[in-house]
């Protein structure tokens, strides 16, 4: 075995269990693009997905050093605080193989590229943008040379030369999707044993110009949306209904629609070719809210369309202005209920808070929610209620704000910008609703999955989730109508009591509606 791709472990940290935005969900098929673009090619390719298998650090480490490989490439996602496992894990594997060259890919090692490099020198380069063919090259090199030169001159690829300077050339993004080959996909099966649904890639980029997202700077381009043909989508899901009985699909894309009359007749085409050939499908994608128009919609329900992410973001008009969202709040309402119209509830993308949040914005974002009928779950209303952007690198935002915001530093290889709210008030407000409502997600019954739905079927416990959801909306109305009544800035010690009583009246819940064991092992 000459190449190995792993997915490593992900180690959880327990103070960002629920930030999910650490990885775009695109990146989820960069490793079945690559091992189909070298398998294409002729070259031997091992997937190795410790994430999906559950695997510890310990494990990985045993199973890859009982390999023979000359090239180790690792997609690397960022882990918060515990970043730094992964890096300890490759470098006991670049003492086990000394020989072997190791190469990182990924949106995070593509923006911390250069800290990587210098901090950990035990990695020998960095994919910087799309993989497939950076690694197609380093891999022939892998296997034609007897050692990887230092320094290496591959488009899309970044190393330390000679000099021990940091080198890069950029690889220009992939105009022809239809040209790649459908992703490899080796662990069909344990996906279906989980219940984790097929993943298509129907689009790379966006013709959006959002501040808070990296999605085109990782192509190495300002604003460009390149789609696959829909007859290219149709047969890549064709042949997985067909060979494989798969039924469910999502799409991985940022952006399922492209832009304008062009996108939405390219949906309506793949919604046709689905109802011509009678694939009884079901299937989602993520959207911006101005994209959600009767026409391509009704055609998408028909063809199985169930779910969609919408990127709503914010229920204040100022805070979409600045994140240059180019939608209005009423857009985002009219596609929130246009979906409904046509049965579908959709899940959102919501930043409650952000670098220049106000009070105001903080209670328009509430009213949004309330008006939109969002908060029906603890999970949801929790995850909604306390939402703070993240600033990492690549992101417009983190280059125009990292300087100027009271930062408490910036973690890991120069890679998250670690700030507070420039409104004070805001600010605590912020720190006492995010503590409270990861104490409620804490508490919640392990018998119930990530969106609140039961499993064990008891009507009890459904009546105890809707009275925790509505003690969260309860407890934050109060909480943000305190602080606009109440000019006095929180100190640290008030925040901490602040913290304390919500999540005691919280708990007090659980308590009054749970049977006596349950009261045992949750409220003592």
């Amino acid at each position: 075995m000459s190449i190995v791709l792993l997915e490593p472990p992900r180690p959880k940290n327990p103070d960002r269990f629920e930030d999910v935005v650490n990885a775009p969900l695109s990146a989820c098929l960069f490793t079945g693009y690559i091992a189909s673009v070298l398998r294409k090619n002729k070259i031997d390719v091992e997937i190795v997905n410790a994430h999906l298998c559950n695997w510890s650090i310990e494990e990985t480490i045993a199973y890859i050093s009982k390999k023979d490989f000359r090239l180790l490439c690792v997609h690397t996602v960022y882990a918060w605080g515990n970043t730094q496992d992964v890096f300890n894990m490759l470098y006991t594997l670049k003492l086990v193989n000394i020989t072997s060259h190791i190469n990182l890919y990924g949106y995070y090692p593509t923006f911390a590229y250069k800290k990587i490099l210098v901090t950990f020198p035990f990695i020998d380069s960095v994919t910087v943008g799309e993989p497939e063919f950076t690694i197609l090259e380093l891999a022939k090199l892998a296997l034609s040379e007897k050692d990887i030169p230092l320094e290496i001159n591959i488009e899309g690829l970044a190393s330390i030369n000679k000099n021990e300077m940091v080198i890069f050339n950029p690889r220009p993004p992939i105009l022809e999707l239809d040209h790649l080959p459908h992703p490899y996909r080796q662990d069909m099966e344990l996906h279906r044993k989980k219940g984790i649904v097929t993943y298509i890639q129907g689009s790379r980029g966006c013709y959006g110009h959002c501040t808070f997202c990296y999605l085109n700077p990782f192509y190495g381009q300002a604003n460009q949306w390149r789609g696959r043909s829909a007859k290219n989508i149709f047969e890549e899901i064709s042949e997985l209904y067909t060979e494989h009985s798969i039924r469910n699909f999502y799409f991985s894309d940022a952006n399922f629609f492209g832009p304008g009359k062009t996108g939405k007749d390219r949906a309506i085409t793949l919604a046709e070719l689905i109802l011509a050939n009678n694939l009884d499908i079901h299937f989602g994608f993520e959207c911006r809210a101005n994209d959600i128009e009767e026409h391509s919609l009704s055609r998408l329900v028909i063809a199985g369309l169930t779910h969609v992410f919408l990127g709503l973001e914010s229920g204040d008009t100022a805070s979409l202005n600045r994140f240059k969202k180019h939608i209005t709040v009423d857009e985002n309402k009219q596609a929130i209920q246009l979906l409904r119209e046509y049965g579908i509830e959709p899940t959102f993308g919501f930043i409650m808070f952000e670098p220049n949040s106000t009070i105001e914005s903080v209670r328009n974002n509430f009213e949004f929610l309330k008006e939109m009928g969002i908060m029906t779950k603890p999970a949801v209303t929790a995850h909604l209620l306390h939402h703070k952007q993240t600033l990492f690198k690549g992101t417009p935002d983190y280059q125009s704000l990292k300087d100027e915001l009271t930062c408490e530093g910036v973690s890991f290889t120069d890679y998250e910008a670690i700030y507070r709210i420039k409104d004070q008030k805001v600010d605590a407000f912020s720190e006492i609703i995010s503590n409270a409502c990861k104490n409620a997600l804490s508490l919640l019954p392990k018998n119930f999955d990530c969106d609140g739905t039961v499993v064990s079927g008891k009507n009890a416990e459904s009546a105890l989730l809707n009275v925790v959801n509505n003690t969260l909306i309860i407890q934050f109305e109060k909480t943000l109508a305190d602080f606009e009544a109440n000019a006095v800035i929180y100190n640290p010690e008030e925040i901490r009591k602040t913290v304390q009583k919500l999540t005691y009246e919280i708990k007090s819940v659980f308590c009054k509606h749970q049977t006596v064991s349950e009261r045992r092992s949750v409220c003592a």
